[in-house]
């Protein structure tokens, strides 16, 4: 059942990035997408002088990481302060508009890559739809998404939270937050996806990363993810001040030597024939 609390406003906002697009600039991207985006880049097969689309582009990890690929790039995402992270950041072209429609004329880009977005969408089957829309015949659609966590950073995060709400209460607006996490968090999420949107030749693979950050990173990361804000909007001022201090003290105690995270990520491409 929905918490009588979460309403639809509070689900908005901790979908929107609008917020915590300077935190994910200083600290999200660099930690925990930079590296992810340069494999999604080499597994894509991104050429020089290529057009690509980089949809939900966010900050702009991945699409530094096919300008440094030599391809010409235009970002895509529906937050304008995360594109204006991403001009910061050295990417020039970037368009605001949200999937799953796309405002580029069809047959327009040669690749089209889209990092850990599709979680976040209502209707990915209609996105990938209007991505291979925009590519030219025999063009890629590259896509990335996390696998489900299964480490000890994220058991004791879970145990802390369970402190003070029940965990079915925030698994409920996370999946509000997130529609497709179930779905491409398993194995064959990305792949199923893209088979049914027509794409050819389709492969995956699943690659594992480790992330070397403080304790004190890592809970202000959790803090900005769309599920960390989730969870803020069914806690009051006071209890969320409390989790965070209770966060900050227990992982301290349990990582002293602060935190190696590993995450497996999913990717997969096709190809339109």
């Amino acid at each position: 059942m929905t918490d009588p609390r979460l309403h639809d406003d509070d689900i908005a906002r901790a979908r929107s990035y609008d917020d915590v697009a300077a935190t994910y600039e200083r600290l999200n991207a660099p930690i925990f997408f930079d590296a992810p985006a340069r494999s999604l880049a080499e597994f894509g097969g991104i050429t020089p002088g290529q057009r690509v689309l980089d949809v939900g582009a966010g900050t702009g990890a991945v699409s530094r990481a096919m300008l440094s690929a030599g391809a010409d790039v235009v970002a895509f995402d529906i937050s304008t302060h995360m594109l204006l992270a991403a001009r910061r950041g050295g990417v020039s072209l970037a368009v605001c508009g949200a999937l799953p429609e796309l405002p580029f004329l069809d047959g327009a880009f040669g690749a089209v890559v889209s990092a850990f977005v599709l979680t976040h969408v209502d209707d990915a089957d209609a996105s990938v739809r209007e991505m291979r829309r925009v590519l030219k015949r025999g063009g890629c659609i590259a896509l990335s998404s996390w696998a489900a966590a299964d480490d000890v950073y994220t058991a004791a995060c879970a145990e802390i939270v369970a402190e003070f709400i029940d965990l079915a209460r925030v698994t409920e607006a996370a999946q509000r937050v997130l529609p497709g996490e179930a779905r491409f968090s398993q194995p064959d999420g990305l792949v199923s996806l893209l088979e049914a949107g027509g794409l050819r030749g389709v492969r995956s693979e699943c690659r594992t990363f480790e992330f070397a950050c403080s304790v004190e990173e890592l809970v202000a990361s959790r803090e900005v993810c769309a599920s960390g804000r989730a969870l803020r909007a069914l806690l009051t001022d006071e209890q969320y001040r409390a989790y965070r201090a209770r966060s900050l003290e227990v992982l301290g105690r349990k990582f002293p030597e602060g935190i190696r995270y590993p995450r497996q990520v999913f990717l997969a491409a096709g190809v339109v024939a």
